[in-house]
């Protein structure tokens, strides 16, 4: 039986509805998992409201608080708990809307499904919306990709994204969540973020997941290749060298606007930057490039200045500098005086599928399968839930 089993018993504490394990299922899948996702993090304070009727449910107790439809609730950090007006909770609460139509707000933004709010060990709030994973779809895809895109780019994206949140269940469970609603995770928008054309992507494309061997992938993507992916194992040490993240030649992504790139950046900016995070550097002379992967991405740089020489990673530089200054690692560079000249192609790491290629397969005719069979080789498409 498959470990899913083990994260569906883990969240059943979590839900708001009880989901049964039906035997029909083909390949022991399971009915859809419940997931954690941390709207708010560490925060004093958030506003809680609703359309129609909501309550809140004290997670200590157990007691039940009617709260009222169009109200808006102040919910506060207290040291002897949560206070919501002149009332003091316990210290985990969770709110749910009385109306199958009606999506609660926190601070204005509607979500589906459940929120919790709870203290954490900093004695602040941390405020997680516990919904289906489709749902939390509806959410993510247009933060990803735009809803004019072909439909069936948004439902490769769709996949992609899916196996993404089924992979990295649990990655902040010391947070009490699965997932920040970040670029550290996925970025989602609840309920503001939904469009009908990437929610219909989400529906046809239910339950699917991309394999490997019978187990999840790491379903990295990132937004444009630059022409071509890249190896896992050049991009992060310590990775595996999973045949399915080995690089491709891209046709599909040059006629885009995230195709080339240039940055001028004063060489202090860049001292101040790589002191700022943690490396001893004095006035920078020059930055030479040691070595570029198969891909043409930069493996390591050496940096001279006043104090020596520093030999740095090439995505460990393009991330401390910023991911949207240094857009990539494909890059060459030119000295101008107290100035250097950063120029290159493609946004992103440039592992796995890349989203404007995509989008160039699926105006050329390419189905959302054989996009991700081109991305991903030798993986497999399967239902993992229903």
């Amino acid at each position: 039986m498959r470990k899913e089993f083990d994260l569906f018993f883990r969240f059943i504490f979590l839900i708001l509805f009880v989901l049964l394990f039906s035997p029909s299922l083909a390949g022991n899948r399971l009915p859809e998992t419940i997931i954690r996702v941390g709207i708010l993090e560490n925060v004093y304070s958030a506003n809680l409201s609703a359309a129609g009727g909501f309550e809140v449910i004290d997670l200590g107790t157990g007691r039940h608080a009617k709260l009222k439809k169009s109200s808006i609730y102040l919910v506060l950090a207290a040291s002897e708990g949560i206070r919501i007006g002149d009332e003091i909770f316990g210290p985990a609460l969770r709110f749910k809307s009385l109306s199958d139509n009606e999506m609660l707000r926190v601070n204005g933004r509607r979500y589906r499904d459940g929120i919790k709010i709870s203290l954490n060990n900093k004695g602040n709030l941390n405020v997680i919306n516990e919904l289906g994973i489709e749902g939390y779809l509806y959410g993510v895809m247009t933060r990803e990709v735009s809803p004019e895109w072909p439909i069936e780019a948004l439902k490769a994206q769709a996949v992609v994204s899916r196996t993404y949140v089924m992979k990295n269940l649990g990655k902040y469970d010391k947070e009490g969540f699965d997932l920040s609603a970040t670029i550290t995770s996925q970025v989602y928008g609840g309920g503001e973020a939904e469009d009908p054309r990437t929610s219909k992507a989400v529906d046809l494309t239910r339950g699917q997941v991309i394999t490997y061997e019978g187990e999840l992938i790491k379903s990295f993507f990132h937004s444009n290749c630059g022409g071509r992916t890249e190896d896992v194992t050049n991009a992060w040490e310590g990775e595996q060298p999973f045949p399915y993240l080995k690089g491709v030649v891209c046709y599909f992504c040059k006629k885009t606007h995230q195709y080339y790139w240039e940055k001028t950046i004063k060489k202090k900016m860049l001292t101040e930057k790589l002191n700022e995070n943690g490396y001893s550097v004095e006035e920078i002379k020059k930055i030479k490039i040691l070595g570029r992967s198969s891909s043409g991405r930069v493996t390591y740089l050496k940096i001279y200045h006043g104090g020596g020489r520093l030999k740095i990673r090439g995505n460990a530089f393009r991330m401390l500098m910023g991911p949207n200054i240094i857009k990539s690692t494909l890059f060459a560079m030119e000295h101008m005086g107290n100035r250097i000249k950063f120029y290159g192609r493609g946004w992103g790491h440039g592992v796995g599928m890349c989203q404007w290629g995509a989008k160039g397969m699926a105006e050329r005719g390419a189905n959302y399968r054989q996009i991700l069979r081109y991305y991903y080789p030798k993986t497999k498409i399967e239902k993992w839930e229903d």
